[in-house]
């Protein structure tokens, strides 16, 4: 089930915008039926915050693609039936038009996947080294206009740091409901620590926190439902939402005291699984810069 919700979430988004008929047809609707897998592959061993700076290719041969290079971390690399592969069509263009977005099915020649693994977190979820030699595809599995493959991931994160955010939201409550369960049981010095002032204080500071982030990834949804994508709002809310996971999720297995650090108690999981909402889909310092771009301009 979590491999084809992040099939649905992380890469769904660029058919819905910028696919074809045909393409929606063949590669999405199999998707909602439970036949089929996807990635999207963007980050690259020297290409990560710089998407700019990716270097896989993707050369027009006849009426095929032929690609070449390397990714990393990559979201259902090896579980993949196909992989949405964020290319160099155009070197010789301006540098935000030479990318283009190509999909690759995984069952292609040349296409192959290693699993990474020791990661702190998201364990369940699939993340794999993608090494492209010479794999090939017909020019019509070139998704949306070529050269405009920055653009249109542009627009994909307007979409996926909104679902960050609600994943930021998701993990912070759920990480305070563990706390005041916790509290509410746990005795010291003759009775619960939940009626001690101070653990009362840190409780009320993270349900605060929690629906101010609530309520900014609301906004940003409420945009996107109305067609009114906000770049600003969007970074706005994944920047914070990520940031109140981390403190809440702290803050939550401080309560625990010593069994939050054991693996018996799931606020250890919590904990590990917190800290890639500040990395991943933009790091925290990326939508620092969207944002203060935004108010001050360039």
């Amino acid at each position: 089930i979590s491999q084809q919700l992040c099939s649905l979430t992380f890469g769904a988004e660029e058919f819905l915008l910028f696919g074809t008929d045909e393409q929606g047809k063949k590669f999405l609707e199999p998707i909602f039926t439970g036949d089929a897998v996807m990635g999207f592959a963007i980050t690259e061993p020297d290409a990560g915050s710089d998407t700019l700076a990716a270097s896989t290719t993707a050369v027009k041969e006849g009426n095929e693609w032929v690609l070449n290079g390397s990714k990393v971390m990559i979201g259902n690399g090896t579980r993949g039936t196909f992989m949405l592969i964020f290319a160099l069509t155009d070197p010789d263009a301006a540098r935000s038009k030479r990318h283009s977005i190509i999909i690759v099915e995984t069952d292609r020649e040349g296409y192959k996947a290693d699993p990474m693994h020791g990661k702190m977190g998201l364990r369940a979820s699939d993340t794999a080294a993608i090494y492209l030699n010479n794999v090939r595809v017909p020019e019509e599995n070139l998704l949306g206009t070529r050269g405009n493959g920055f653009h249109q991931l542009m627009a994909f994160f307007d979409r996926s740091r909104a679902y960050v955010s609600a994943h930021g939201v998701g993990l912070a409550q759920g990480a305070l409901n563990m706390a005041v369960k916790h509290v509410r049981e746990r005795k010291q010095f003759g009775k619960p620590i939940g009626s001690f002032q101070g653990v009362q204080f840190k409780i009320a500071d993270m349900a605060v926190k929690i629906e101010l982030a609530r309520n900014i990834m609301y906004k940003a949804a409420w945009l996107l439902d109305n067609g009114k994508a906000d770049t600003n709002v969007t970074a706005m809310a994944k920047m914070y939402a990520a940031r109140i996971a981390v403190e809440v999720v702290d803050e939550a297995l401080q309560l625990h005291g010593g069994y939050g650090y054991f693996d018996d108690y799931d606020i250890e999981r919590f904990y590990r699984a917190a800290k890639v909402l500040e990395i991943y889909e933009g790091a925290k310092e990326i939508e620092k810069m969207i944002i203060g771009r935004t108010i001050v301009g360039r």
